[in-house]
């Protein structure tokens, strides 16, 4: 009861401070202070510990609840009588009066509790740390407190400013805590101030906060400018060794303006920061989220709170599936515990709770513990980011997006808007940054150029957007059989499957055209390889995102939504003419089904009325080609397609003069060639290059490596201008490395299944000032040699997979100062040897801490896996 009585009174007082309220007289500076105060109870309420059944924690929750009741009470009268009808001006300020003095006598009590919970928590914190003492508080991230600890601690002078970043509800102000109560910090401090920020900073109710934790009397200061209060500040800890806890900090500009408060004299005096930015501020420690043992070790504690009350070997089966299903977020995991506390003990309670696709349903406005701490991140996002954020939940739960897949989607459907200088993509690429900054997107791959190519959000993220795309109208989904749609649906934006069979059934087709007015399909069911018709007469129809169901005839239909931007289907046939119809189309995706081969040799070309899609941006069409424009004298149609930028899929037939002509503007350029037929074009492949003045990233995979060096020595050079270059299987010789590519420019190089053959690479390294990125994979080279003067004088990250005849990594790798990671997968044991003499250099040489060397190994050498 004590929790809901602050929960109830936090709620009134920011009502009462919402500036709707401008008419009543109060005293801001005051209820701030005390709002801070019930954030602190509130906190410790949640804390494990705080609930059990114990003389000291009743007597605290007896306190909490009753001053809780007492001051709501004093409100709910001051504010009743604000508005009665008729009030003059004068009884309107006798009552500010009252309240006033109200607040004066009550203070004291509010700021008495605050101190004896601190006691409280800080002994329990203590205690927590002796080897006998009770259940720890940090579950999970023990090498996250030694890391913190280690930095806080640390020999240095200067004042260090320590990150601590990661989503709602992962631990980070449970491991600043832990570390603020520790019995060693306790004694290395002069002084120490745990202050919470939140998203709604206000700079005056934050200094009269952290002057009251250094005993400054808060009635003599509540006159003072916010600059007198902030050199107060500074004065107190001039000269100190301090530690400062700056929790919940929102935005950068904050800490901008904060950061000056604290003074720097080299003394060993620390700011720990907690926040869900990235980047904010110095170099970063993440919060991880827990693993299934961790998740699991965690909901067992909650739940089975002694040493004595043992779990049963079923239910602890059936638990860690639902430790597992929280998706490592502590907060998630800790609410499910409380769950687990109200039912009974059984296999089949249990086990409801473990079937179901998400083990807490969360809502924005749920009121609960959870709901309020990600509900803020959502809230807090400019009105740009939202329908971004909120379309992530069309996906399955646990679904990996990839990027660029992301991007063509949020652009499709109207997200992005215009800009002068930019591309609708790249605005798209800093929405996803930025989401991922905020640690509202995980990113799941990294790409070769330090971005993202994978993503998804946690469950308890989708949850909110789920419930809150169907408020805003956004999306629908649909997992099973529906025998009708909730009311609503039909002014849904997207309709969404996950469940693709159903799509089949005339009894869902009567029901689709009760939504006819949709304007994006999308199927993300599991993949569908029986024929399947879809109902698919949606005249405002954007998006049809169909790839998972494969399609034996064309359908149709398809060529009738004239208002589409982006279409992918799975298709093994020759697409119609009639596609040309599509003519807002941005966005062409065609896969074929993986079980189909080639039925002839021959080229499959598209229609030559796929020149007359002049919008068109991006083109993936494996295992099709684009004809030749220029071949077809009788062709009437736009023969340019100036738009377009992405081309992946194609083979060395797409490579012509005529069509590379008629694509001035492209960036990305994917081949892949895989039978013998092909030879003949290989022969000239990069000839027409030249006409592609802005190729920013080019990728040819030539699935049979026996084609060899004798077909593609005589290879032009690739342009100077491209940026990233991905080979696999092209049998080039490693003597003509030099003369394919001038590597100025050049940033990431991918070399796999053979790309270049030979035993020695004697590589001028001193040529490649930009390349940060270098895959080596599956090639049989046995000595890397780099030049003696070279150097590679920006590589950040080297990886080699199943190199297995290349001895050792040179050297000169170790005394790179940019490098930031190597990783080594399944190689020779003494090129696991060189990479870790890599590692010693990195970080004894260079002094570069932040240095990762990863090893993956499937011999059992446990020595040779760190």
């Amino acid at each position: 009861m004590a929790h809901a009585a602050v929960v109830s009174l936090t709620q009134k007082l920011v009502r009462l401070l919402n500036p709707s309220q401008s008419n009543i007289l109060l005293p801001k500076s005051e209820l701030g202070s005390i709002y801070h105060d019930l954030s602190y109870w509130q906190s410790f309420l949640q804390t494990p510990g705080s609930s059990q059944s114990n003389d000291t924690a009743n007597a605290l929750q007896t306190q909490i609840q009753d001053l809780a009741v007492e001051f709501e009470e004093l409100i709910r009268s001051y504010t009743s009588d604000c508005f009665v009808p008729g009030l003059e001006s004068s009884e309107d300020v006798s009552s500010a009066f009252k309240f006033f003095q109200e607040i004066v006598r009550i203070k004291p009590k509010i700021n008495s509790l605050t101190k004896t919970l601190e006691a409280e928590e800080a002994k329990r914190n203590t205690e927590a740390q002796r080897p006998n003492g009770t259940m720890k508080v940090v579950v999970g991230l023990d090498d996250v407190l030694e890391q913190l600890k280690s930095r806080v601690l640390s020999s240095e002078h200067d004042l260090r400013v320590i990150p601590l970043v990661g989503m709602a509800g992962i631990g980070k102000t449970t491991l600043a805590k832990e570390l603020y109560y520790h019995p060693i910090v306790l004694d290395h401090f002069e002084f120490r101030l745990f202050l919470t920020v939140g998203p709604q900073y206000q700079s005056r109710q934050f200094l009269l906060h952290a002057l009251d934790q250094l005993g400054f009397r808060i009635d003599e200061m509540g006159g003072k400018r916010v600059a007198e209060l902030g050199e107060h500040l500074y004065r107190a800890l001039y000269g100190k060794r301090y530690l400062v806890v700056l929790d919940d900090i929102w935005d950068a500009q904050v800490w901008d303006e904060i950061e000056i408060l604290f003074p720097n004299d080299e003394n060993g005096s620390r700011i720990i920061m907690t926040t869900r930015l990235l980047n904010v501020a110095g170099a970063d420690i993440r919060v991880p989220l827990l693993n299934d043992d961790e998740s699991w070790t965690l909901l067992r504690r909650m739940v089975f709170t002694s040493e004595e009350d043992l779990c049963d070997p079923q239910l602890e089966k059936i638990g860690r599936k639902i430790a597992k299903n929280c998706e490592g977020l502590p907060l998630a995991i800790m609410e499910v515990g409380k769950l687990l506390c109200k039912i009974e003990r059984k296999v089949e309670s249990w086990k409801e709770i473990s079937e179901s696709e998400d083990p807490l349903v969360i809502t924005i406005d749920d009121g609960t513990p959870i709901s309020r701490a990600l509900s803020l991140s959502y809230i807090m996002l400019p009105p740009h980011l939202k329908p971004c954020f909120l379309y992530m939940g069309v996906f399955p739960k646990g679904y990996e997006v990839p990027t660029s897949r992301l991007i063509k989607l949020w652009v499709s459907e109207g997200f992005i808007e215009t800009s002068s200088s930019k591309s609708l993509e790249k605005v798209a690429e800093e929405h996803l940054d930025d989401l991922v900054s905020r640690s509202l997107v995980l990113v799941c791959k990294g790409s070769s150029r330090g971005r993202t190519k994978t993503c998804r959000i946690h469950f308890v993220y989708r949850n909110i957007c789920i419930s809150e795309a169907q408020n805003e109208k956004l999306f629908h989904i649909v997992k099973k059989y529906p025998t009708s749609f909730p009311q609503g649906t039909n002014i849904q934006r997207a309709l969404c499957f996950h469940n693709n069979t159903v799509l089949g059934f005339k009894g869902v087709h009567y029901l689709l055209e009760s939504v006819s007015n949709a304007r994006s399909l999308l199927c993300y069911g599991p993949q569908h390889q029986h024929p399947l018709r879809m109902y698919l007469h949606f005249p405002s129809l954007r998006v049809l995102d169909a790839v998972a169901i494969r399609f034996y005839k064309f359908p149709h239909q398809v060529v009738e939504l004239v208002e589409l931007r982006y279409l992918a289907i799975t298709y093994d046939r020759e697409i119609p003419p009639s596609i040309s119809g599509l003519c807002n189309l941005e966005v062409l995706i065609i896969r074929r089904y993986h079980q189909c081969l080639k039925s002839s040799e021959d080229p499959v070309y598209l229609p030559m009325e796929i020149w007359k899609l002049c919008k068109l941006r991006h083109l993936q069409c494996m295992g099709f080609d684009l004809p030749d424009p220029t071949k077809d004298v009788g062709f009437d149609g736009y023969v340019i397609l100036k738009n377009l930028v992405t081309l992946s899929g194609v083979t060395s037939h797409s490579c012509n003069r005529g069509v590379l002509e008629s694509v001035p503007n492209l960036t990305n350029l994917g081949i892949q060639i895989e039978s013998l037929h092909d030879k003949v074009e290989i022969l000239n492949l990069f000839s027409s290059f030249n006409y592609l003045n802005r190729l920013e990233s080019f990728k040819c995979v030539i699935e049979n490596p026996g084609l060899g060096s004798s077909y593609v020595t005589s290879a032009s050079a690739f342009p100077d201008y491209i940026r990233k270059l991905t080979l696999s299987g092209c049998g080039f010789s490693w003597r003509n490395m030099g003369d394919l590519f001038n590597p100025k420019n050049l940033e990431v190089l991918k070399l796999r299944r053979y790309a270049f053959c030979g035993p020695e690479w004697i590589f001028f390294a001193g040529y490649y000032t930009g390349l940060k990125f270098l895959l080596l994979e599956d090639l049989d080279v046995e000595h890397w040699i780099i030049n003696i003067g070279s150097y590679f004088f920006n590589l950040r990250h080297l990886i080699i997979r199943h190199c297995y005849k290349l001895r050792e990594i040179p050297i000169a790798i170790g005394y790179i100062l940019t490098l930031e990671m190597v990783e080594v997968d399944d190689c020779s044991p003494s090129l696991v040897i060189s990479a870790q003499r890599i590692q010693e250099l990195q970080q004894q040489n260079t002094g570069n801490e932040s240095f990762q060397l990863r090893i993956h190994s499937s011999w059992d050498d446990k020595k040779l896996k760190r």
